[in-house]
């Protein structure tokens, strides 16, 4: 954070952000899952996000191999997923991507500054 605001200033509520700095985030599976039950097949995917102050999207893109922004377009998109919203108990730092294990499957967490926005994962039977 470095003091910044980052949730509506930095990354600006409203616009489909990259999920992370520099190369955009690749997201690879090597077995189809369910994404908030949302079917995604095997492959190599591209994510970004859409914050707003009150709800995040998921979005996983079909292009991959981003450097930085701008978004490549909703064209290229695979799927837009509804994330959970939460607020941390203490401020974060330093932008955190984790897989927590759940029954099942795993939680995919993104946490920064106090918000942590995440989307449950298992594998399609």
């Amino acid at each position: 954070m470095r003091g910044r605001k980052i949730f509506g200033d930095l990354v600006p509520y409203g616009e489909e952000w990259r999920a992370g700095a520099n190369e955009a985030t690749t997201f690879v599976v090597s077995t189809p899952v369910l994404v908030q039950e949302k079917p995604v097949p095997a492959g190599s995917y591209t994510l970004f996000t859409l914050p707003t102050p009150d709800r995040w999207t998921l979005i996983i893109s079909k292009q991959t191999g981003e450097w930085g922004i701008p978004y490549p377009g909703k064209e290229f998109d695979f799927a837009r997923i509804p994330m959970k919203v939460s607020k941390l108990p203490a401020p974060l730092e330093n932008f955190t991507i984790a897989f927590d294990k759940s029954t099942g499957g795993c939680t995919m967490r993104l946490d920064w500054e106090t918000t942590r926005a995440s989307v449950d994962i298992t594998e399609k039977k």
